[in-house]
């Protein structure tokens, strides 16, 4: 069922961000952001996470628990670095005890900087 509500967010997301560009808010990742999943893929090592970053096709599609308890669906452009995908997203992530990887450091300019949430 969760995966589901993921498809149908995603969905959401895609429709709104088609109908109109200031229906979209910008959202720079933090530290501490928890991210659960990538595109439509369950995150729960960080080995799980660059795998699916550096897979990702140019636009990336994260679910994120952020600082303050909220639930965001969020889209991303990357970098062209196909080589190495830290460089491709930019931010360094760390295990969480529950599901998901920590947000440890956001590197400035870089495309985790630069998010789109639906309202």
């Amino acid at each position: 069922m969760d995966y589901l509500k993921l498809i149908l967010a995603t969905v959401t997301l895609l429709l709104v961000g088609q109908g109109s560009a200031e229906a979209a808010e910008a959202y720079c990742l933090q530290r501490g952001d928890v991210i659960t999943h990538v595109n439509t893929l369950d995150i729960h090592r960080v080995k799980d996470f660059w795998k699916a970053v550096k897979h990702s096709e140019q636009t990336m599609y994260l679910t994120v628990q952020t600082t303050n308890g909220s639930k965001k669906v969020l889209h991303v452009d990357l970098n062209q670095h196909k080589n190495g995908a830290i460089a491709r997203f930019g931010a360094d992530v760390g295990p969480n005890q529950l599901q998901g990887v920590k947000v440890t450091h956001v590197r400035r300019n870089s495309p985790a900087t630069r998010c789109q949430a639906a309202n």
